[in-house]
């Protein structure tokens, strides 16, 4: 559907016909066409211009690209990973179609395929030489192949330095996590990254990948990343990764201070907190309240009142326990919004499993004979296992003259004690010197890294799920592309945010992306016309707090 619309700029008020289409089950505007002044389009009418028109007028988006790609090129992104690998004489480099890769992953996630599609719809070829014969896929991957995983790595290392140096990022506190993403790959691919696990998207038939991420705690930039097979415990993987993280923290710092790792329970391991223990770093970690049962019965009497940094006034006990060989500091922190709906959803999940239990109840008297006792009970602990309330109901099961029996009750008991858990935070650390309220907010902040992993899986930016590739090679040069791009976003959004932009990274590109520019080619001229189209306020104060002008024309 194509309409007229008007324009404003600095300097005349102008006309473009827009044609739109639904994107991602939105209305978006997908192609501009410059008409010029009401002047101009009046005399166009009349027959009486003697302008010479232009022969073609292409609208392209462009705010977005010269963003990210302006920090591209200060981070010399492209040089980094061209270091690793020797350039042909003429025609583009690795580090070209790594970087093209990465801005496609971070704005549109297209297929490698449907890249110089996307391309055309963009104004990089402003910013950077390119021939579309190019950017054929073939041409993509022939390079990717030229990478092997230590490069690889060591281009994301080294990455990451350049932006920590560039960008004065405090390495005082650092976020590490873990999360996978699934792809499609078949159950024979010998794969050694890809493999079946429980998945965090609950995509449990379709094998996944992991990606452990380390991100500073005020923007969420990565600044260490690696891939492994997703069927492996957390544990043993940050218990794998930590010399190297610690490699590269140290390699980073210019002075001798430690960093605060943070972490959750997932990640806990006598190991890994025995090498912090050993080396200059310090760590913030959460416990499971399975294995503090003495902790969480400690009335809320005996908690005190502690701010934290939103505001809030929050109850607290600390003590001290033992924990992986030694004397270990302990917060406890509880919640009154999180005690409710732990308990909401125990009570739900309760009805659920006695709903399911009364129909199991049915077919176990149809069995008659047909099944066996441990059979039954295999399929009651699989009901209660699944509602997540396994001793929270008793369940008798009766075989009575080959027909079974079944009954299920609440254990009141059981479940007293599991609402003593209900609404508690244990978290142990070293760091003896901070006040209680201030390692809850450095732990709090662990969301910075569960926005990270979120915006990697949305349907729009930053798209790492799913992943559409059958080698692990090309796996490895794909997580690759999308944590360059999450860096150059993440970096976008803190200088944004430096200069006062109070809202996401998700709404920073939204606002980017539509910044178009229409480019005019005259009958007679060689000279391509450029004409940024018409931006509202906000994004021209955006573009001013990024400090990237884009030109009128040209």
């Amino acid at each position: 559907m194509a309409s007229i619309i008007k324009k404003k700029s600095k300097y005349s008020t102008y006309y473009v016909i827009a044609e739109s289409a639904r994107v991602d089950g939105k209305p978006r505007i997908v192609k501009q066409w410059y008409l010029g002044t009401i002047e101009k389009i009046i005399a166009m009418a009349e027959g009486s211009t003697d302008k010479e028109e232009p022969r073609q007028i292409d609208c392209v988006s462009e705010g977005a690209i010269a963003v990210l790609f302006k920090i591209a090129k200060e981070l010399g992104i492209r040089k980094i990973i061209d270091q690793y690998c020797s350039k042909r004489q003429q025609g583009m480099s690795v580090g070209d179609y790594i970087l093209i890769a990465a801005l496609n992953r971070a704005l549109a996630a297209t297929s490698k395929s449907k890249v110089a599609e996307w391309v055309d719809s963009t104004a990089l070829h402003l910013y950077m030489p390119l021939q579309k014969e190019k950017l054929e896929s073939q041409n993509f991957w022939d390079h990717f192949d030229k990478l092997d995983k230590e490069m690889i790595d060591r281009i994301g290392d080294d990455i990451a330095r350049k932006a920590i140096e560039m960008e004065k990022i405090p390495l005082d506190t650092i976020v590490y996590d873990t999360s996978n993403y699934y792809n499609y790959l078949d159950v024979l691919n010998p794969s050694e990254l890809s493999k079946i696990t429980k998945s965090k998207a609950g995509r449990n038939s379709l094998r996944h990948i992991g990606l452990a991420l380390a991100v500073d705690r005020d923007h969420g930039i990565p600044l260490f990343s690696r891939l492994y097979p997703a069927n492996e415990h957390d544990a043993k993987v940050m218990k794998k990764l930590i010399d190297e993280i610690f490699e590269q923290i140290n390699t980073a710092m210019s002075d001798k201070k430690g960093i605060t790792l943070v972490f959750d329970k997932g990640n806990n391991s006598e190991e890994l907190i025995l090498k912090l223990d050993e080396s200059r770093h310090h760590f913030v970690g959460s416990r499971s309240p399975y294995h503090h049962k003495d902790l969480c019965r400690v009335p809320l009497e005996q908690y005190r009142e502690v701010c934290i940094k939103s505001g809030e006034t929050i109850p607290v006990y600390e003590t001290r326990e033992e924990i992986y060989g030694a004397q270990r500091r302990i917060i406890v922190s509880f919640n009154e919004s999180t005690f409710q709906r732990q308990l909401h959803r125990m009570e739900q999940n309760l009805e659920k499993a006695k709903e399911e239990l009364s129909s199991f109840k049915r077919k176990a008297k149809d069995a008659d004979g047909r099944s066996t006792m441990d059979s039954m009970q295999r399929q009651a602990l699989e009901i209660t296992d699944r509602y997540h309330v396994t001793g929270l109901l008793d369940i008798d099961i009766l075989e009575e003259e080959n027909r079974f029996k079944v009954s299920a009750r609440k254990n009141f008991p059981a479940i007293e004690e599991a609402k003593t858990r209900f609404g508690k935070q244990i978290l142990f650390t070293d760091r003896e010197s901070l006040h209680p309220g201030e390692v809850i907010d450095i732990y709090l902040d662990r969301y910075i890294i569960e926005d990270a992993f979120r915006i990697t899986k949305s349907d729009r930016w930053v798209k790492m799920d799913p992943v559409f590739h059958w080698t692990d090679s090309k796996i490895r040069v794909h997580a690759l592309t999308c944590m360059i791009a999450l860096l150059l976003v993440r970096i976008a959004h803190k200088r944004a945010r430096a200069n006062g932009f109070a809202q996401g990274a998700e709404r920073m590109l939204e606002l980017l992306s539509s910044i178009n520019t229409a480019i005019l080619l005259y009958p007679k001229s060689t000279k391509a016309v450029r004409i940024r189209c018409s931006i509202s306020k906000e994004q021209e104060v955006l573009l001013t707090t990024l400090n990237c002008q884009i030109p009128h024309s040209m």
